[in-house]
C-alpha cells in the first residue's frame, strides 16, 4: 500500500505502521514465552516418562535378581556369575539415566526450602527412584561377589570329584572279581598285601571325597553337589564293606597258615632231634599223635578259610 498510494497518503500509512509494528512486539514477547513454556511442558514430560520407564524396569530387575538367588540352585556358579555381572551392566546403564533425570530436575524444578507440592512429588519419586537402585545395585553386587566366590570353591570340587569318581567305578569292577586262592604261604601274604593296599586306596579316596564336599559346601548353594556326594558316598561304602570284608578274611588266612607251617616247622625239628645225653630218646609217640591232630585241624581251618575267598 506504501508504494501504490498517493504520496499525501503514505504519511497516514506510516503512522499506521508504526504503529501496528509497535503493537507486533506483543505477539513476539508472546511467542518467546509460550515457546518456553512448551519447551518446559515437553522436558517436564520427557521427565517424567523416564522416571516411570525406570521404575518399571526396576520391578523387572527385581524379578530377575530374586530368580538368581531362589533357583541358584539349579544353575552352574559360572551362569550365576554371568546372569548377576549382566544384572550389574544394566543397574549401571539405568544410573546414567538417573544421573541425567537429577541434572534435568534441577534446570526444571524450583529448588529451596518452599517448593510447590506438584514439583515435590517429581522431587520424591526421583529420589525413591535413585535409593531404590542405589539399593538393587549393592544387593547384586553382593551377590556376585558371593557366586564368584563358588566359582572357585566349584572348581575345587569338581577337581575332587573328577579325581574320585574314576577311582571308584575302577574299585566297584575290582570288588566283584573276588580274590585268587593261594596255594602257599607267600601268595597269601601277597594277597594280603594286595587287599591291604585296596584298603588304604579306599581310606585315601574317601579324604579326596570329603575334601570335595568340604568345598561345595561353602557355596551359596550346594544341593546339587550334596546329592551327587551322597550318591558317591553310597556307592563308596559298598567298596569299603568289601574291602573290610577281604582284609578280615585275608589276615586270618595268614595267620592260620602261618601257624601251619610253624607248627610243621616245630614238628620236623623236634622229630629231627638226637638222643639226650642220658640216652633217653625225646621222642614220644602221644606227642606225635597229638600234634599231627592239631596240623589236621589247622589244615582243614585253613583250607575253609581259603574256599571262603
Amino acid at each position: 500500500m506504501s508504494l501504490t498510494i498517493p504520496e499525501d497518503k503514505k504519511k497516514l500509512i506510516e503512522k499506521e505502521i508504526k504503529a501496528l509494528t509497535e503493537k507486533l512486539v506483543v505477539v513476539s514477547q508472546f511467542e518467546e514465552k509460550v515457546t518456553k513454556i512448551d519447551d518446559f511442558c515437553k522436558n517436564l514430560k520427557e521427565f517424567d516418562v523416564s522416571l516411570k520407564s525406570i521404575d518399571d524396569w526396576m520391578m523387572g530387575a527385581t524379578k530377575e535378581l530374586d530368580d538368581i538367588k531362589n533357583f541358584c540352585d539349579k544353575m552352574a556358579p559360572e551362569d550365576r556369575v554371568a546372569r548377576t555381572m549382566d544384572l550389574q551392566e544394566d543397574i549401571s546403564a539405568k544410573f546414567e539415566i538417573i544421573k541425567s533425570n537429577t541434572e534435568r530436575e534441577l534446570a526444571l524444578l524450583p529448588q529451596g526450602d518452599k517448593v510447590p507440592s506438584d514439583a515435590q512429588e517429581f522431587k520424591d519419586e526421583l529420589s525413591r527412584i535413585s535409593k531404590y537402585v542405589t539399593d538393587l545395585l549393592a544387593k547384586t553386587k553382593a551377590e556376585c561377589d558371593k557366586y564368584s566366590e563358588d566359582v572357585k570353591f566349584w572348581a575345587e570340587y569338581r577337581t575332587g570329584i573328577k579325581e574320585f569318581t574314576p577311582w571308584l567305578v575302577k574299585a566297584e569292577s575290582a570288588s566283584t572279581e573276588g580274590l585268587s586262592k593261594p596255594s602257599n604261604l607267600d601268595e597269601a601274604s601277597a594277597l594280603a598285601e594286595k587287599v591291604h593296599g585296596f584298603e588304604k586306596a579306599c581310606l585315601g579316596h574317601l579324604k579326596v571325597l570329603e575334601a570335595a564336599d568340604s568345598a561345595a559346601k561353602k557355596m551359596t548353594t550346594h544341593k546339587e553337589a550334596d546329592d551327587e556326594v551322597a550318591a558317591l558316598k553310597e556307592r563308596y561304602l559298598k567298596v569299603k564293606n568289601v574291602a573290610d570284608q577281604w582284609t578280615s578274611k585275608v589276615d586270618t588266612l595268614v595267620k592260620e597258615w602261618q601257624l601251619l607251617d610253624n607248627t610243621v616247622s616245630d614238628l620236623n625239628s623236634w622229630v629231627a632231634k638226637d638222643k639226650t645225653t642220658e640216652g633217653e630218646n625225646q621222642f614220644s609217640l602221644e606227642k606225635m599223635e597229638s600234634t599231627l591232630g592239631e596240623l589236621k585241624n589247622i589244615f582243614k581251618q585253613k583250607e575253609k578259610l581259603v574256599d571262603g575267598l
